[in-house]
């Protein structure tokens, strides 16, 4: 059965396995890189401690047996080669289709535990014979302390605790945990954690640099700085610690540093002392008494604790509550705080104080950022939501100019514009914030090609580094979903095409290793992808032989093309120049897939190519998909149709007998160009308007590119651009072809909104 807990644990799952993954691939190409191989650790032992809520224990088993071959490495006990990595890889693939199918049914799949069983084995196999099966690896990468400067710090009682300890034979550690910033993000609780450190023999918390102001303080982010004095021995420090034990430092304390004699008051006491002495400083007022009564107590037990006299200071206290001056109590401060000068209290303890305390209730605190994540098919409710009511801000107009035209009232109609005019604006605010909420970066795809560069580069023979740039680049959601098929079909005829063999390219003189740039940017209002690689290039000549061979082309029109136009035959559908099929190329499908789906898109694909030295394939596509700018034209008698201004080269008027018939087309010169001449009512077949008259007349044109073409199209008439909401046909319609969608008007007409890719 699916729960609230089950859905979480899914969508954590899959960003674990992901994180886990990419980590992997880094390592494999710097197994030094101690940043990643901790990466991946807390990745794998997050998952087994979520997994660890529910029952699927074949899960568990195999996730802990990864997390114990990672803890090897971990420790400098494993050496990572290539086929640990693709091992480690084999496991986090089998974890994630048991993910899937938690997603899908609740439950693992028929046979997972003896899949667990088997890979589980595999991985124990690979740890080294010295450990215990199933043992946990325990890293020993506690860094020394350079010095333990802090212990004139620690208060003499628990200073003389530990140096009985030591005389009596135990072992001291001075230890430091130094907690990540944003450890609670991880789950980690650094306080609970240092609070089962066994054999504490003193404790100590500080901040690791100066407190902010009140007003700019993170509570999310931990500042503090743990050190301790306590018996235990350093395995049980390491084993304790193990998950973060690069945050840890430990050395061995020697007795005679513990015999240091303690001289005036702790950095901490004194720091204490202080900040009482800046209350007791604040001016006079009705809270006075209770001001008195907190710092009385504060003081005493602070100064019982360092092991001080506290007679004077009792003194002083019953002098203030006798006069109600606080001369007493500062004099006895200020003697105190003579032993030690130096001690100053920060900026943010005063500030806290001055404030007493007012600032936790403060409105204008803050809070630390915070991200939530929502099921994508809310936000394109959301969506919907906002088309609908763009498309009832449309009517406003209709509605005002009905008030003044039918009911004659003018003043009416002025407000509905007015109100019309706030609308709008609301409304483009709105569907602007609901885009930037569907905005996704590009790595939510790109972060798939490593692992792939990887298995294809070694199932090949070949060497290929993969270099990934702008991938924080953003675009609409659906933009980012259909890039999978075309990124996956170029990557994929590189590899295989254009990258040759090792000894290829040292024959060459190319360095041995090949790299393939996938590269992202933001160009205008499009989002632009480009895939190169310094391989061996497309060679035109082979190009055109290929395609006469195929009957693509005749050999008279293959010899006329340009060695870019030959370049672009690999476009066609059914082309391929492989000589044999394989599971990776050469069955004629791939990049007219591209075209076909970035063109649904209304995106368009480039190539250049230069023979010997690399291809790129340049991929343009609109930031969003979700709003679309349209023309309306009529034809056909009055019947209103919406052309994508993506495609609108210009708008012209021209003269009825300058339009040229050649053979039955028709055609006009616009600026030395002959561009070819097509009337829209003709090609959807609707009534044609026959005109007699006089032929000096003007038709308007709309003169649209499609490609590196340029078609006239004849309307009636031109009529206002406009944004909308195209909504893709569906049930029986969904397969008419000539048109993308319709879109509402605010008049609550429908309007007809056209595919002229398909219909040219």
């Amino acid at each position: 059965m699916t729960t609230p807990l089950l859905v979480r644990f899914v969508s954590e799952a899959r960003d674990l396995l992901q994180a886990a993954a990419t980590c992997l691939l880094r390592l494999e190409k710097s197994p030094d890189d101690e940043a990643a191989i901790n990466e991946v650790f807390r990745a794998v032992h997050t998952l087994k401690g979520s997994v660890g809520l529910f029952d699927f224990p074949a899960f568990t088993k195999l996730v802990h047996a990864g997390e114990d071959l990672l803890s090897a490495v971990r420790a400098g006990q494993l050496a990572l080669s290539s086929e640990l990595v693709d091992l480690l890889l084999d496991a986090l693939d089998q974890v994630s289709a048991w993910v899937d199918s938690i997603d899908a049914i609740g439950a693992l799949p028929d046979g997972a535990d003896g899949v667990s069983r088997d890979i589980t084995a595999r991985l124990r196999t690979a740890l080294p014979q010295d450990l215990e099966a199933g043992a946990a690896v325990v890293p020993l990468r506690a860094e020394i302390l350079s010095s333990i400067e802090w212990l004139p710090a620690v208060p003499a009682a628990e200073r003389l605790a530990a140096l009985r300890a030591a005389l009596s034979g135990a072992d001291i550690l001075a230890l430091e945990y130094l907690p990540a910033e944003d450890c609670f993000f991880s789950g980690e609780d650094p306080a609970a954690l240092f609070r089962q450190v066994p054999g504490l023999l003193a404790l100590a918390m500080e901040p690791r640099r100066d407190w902010p102001a009140a007003e700019a303080l993170d509570p999310y982010c931990c500042l503090l700085r743990f050190r301790a004095l306590t018996t235990a021995s350093r395995a049980e420090i390491e084993h304790l610690f193990r998950y973060v034990i690069e945050q840890v430092a430990l050395t061995a304390v020697a007795p005679h540093l513990l015999a240091v004699a303690e001289t005036g008051l702790s950095p901490a006491v004194a720091s204490i002392l202080d900040g009482q002495r800046v209350i007791l400083e604040l001016p006079a007022g009705d809270d006075l008494p209770s001001r008195l009564t907190s710092v009385a107590r504060t003081v005493e037990n602070v100064l019982h604790a360092a092991g001080q006299e506290t007679t004077d200071w009792r003194e002083a206290v019953r002098a203030t509550e006798t006069s109600g001056d606080t001369a007493p109590l500062l004099a006895v401060l200020a003697r105190l705080l003579d032993a030690r000068p130096e001690v100053k209290v920060d900026a943010a303890a005063k500030g806290l104080a001055a404030a007493e305390g007012s600032v936790l209730s403060s409105p204008d605190l803050r809070h630390a950022s915070r991200v939530l994540k929502v099921d994508q098919a809310k936000i394109d409710s959301l969506m919907n939501l906002i088309g609908e009511l763009v498309v009832s801000k449309n009517s406003l107009p209709f509605l005002a100019r009905r008030a003044e035209e039918v009911y004659g009232s003018r003043e009416m109609s002025r407000e509905i514009k007015d109100l019309f005019a706030v609308v709008d604006r609301l409304a483009q605010e709105m569907q602007a914030a609901i885009m930037a909420v569907r905005m996704l970066p590009v790595s939510e795809v790109f972060e798939r090609f490593p692992r792939l560069v990887r298995d294809i580069a070694r199932k090949l023979g070949k060497r290929i580094d993969l270099v990934i740039e702008g991938e924080d680049t953003a675009a609409d959601k659906t933009i980012v979903e259909m890039l999978g098929d075309p990124l996956l079909h170029i990557i994929r005829n590189a590899l295989d095409h254009g990258i040759e063999t090792p000894d290829e390219r040292e024959a060459q003189g190319k360095p041995v290793e090949a790299r393939v740039l996938l590269k992202a940017f933001q160009e205008g209002d499009q989002v632009v992808i480009e895939v190169s690689d310094d391989g061996r290039g497309i060679d035109p000549v082979k190009i055109r032989a290929a395609a006469v061979a195929k009957g693509v082309i005749d050999a008279e029109r293959a010899a006329g093309l340009t060695d870019q136009d030959a370049v672009n035959l690999v476009f066609l559908p059914g082309f391929s120049t492989a000589g044999q099929v394989s599971d990776l190329s050469g069955r004629g499908v791939g990049m007219d897939v591209v075209v076909s789906t970035v063109e649904k898109a209304n995106g368009s694909v480039s190539l250049s190519s230069v023979k010997g030295e690399g291809t790129t394939v340049r991929l343009s596509l609109p930031l969003s998909m979700a709003v679309t700018r349209v023309m309306m034209v009529e034809a056909g008698g009055g019947m209103l149709f919406g052309i994508p201004m993506d495609h609108i080269a210009e708008t012209v008027r021209i003269p009825r007998d300058s339009i040229r018939h050649i053979k039955q087309s028709e055609a006009f010169v616009l600026r030395d160009t002959i561009v070819p001449l097509l009337r829209l009512d003709t090609l959807l077949g609707l009534e044609r308007n026959v005109w007699f008259g006089d032929p000096t007349e003007e038709d308007a044109v709309l003169v649209v590119r499609i490609g590196n073409t340029l078609t006239g199209l004849v309307v009636d008439h031109f009529r206002e651009g406009m944004d909308i909401i195209l909504k893709p046909f569906d049930g029986i319609l969904a397969g008419l072809p000539n048109y993308s969608g319709t879109a509402l008007l605010g008049d609550g007409r429908v309007l007809l909104v056209l595919n002229l890719k398909e219909l040219l």
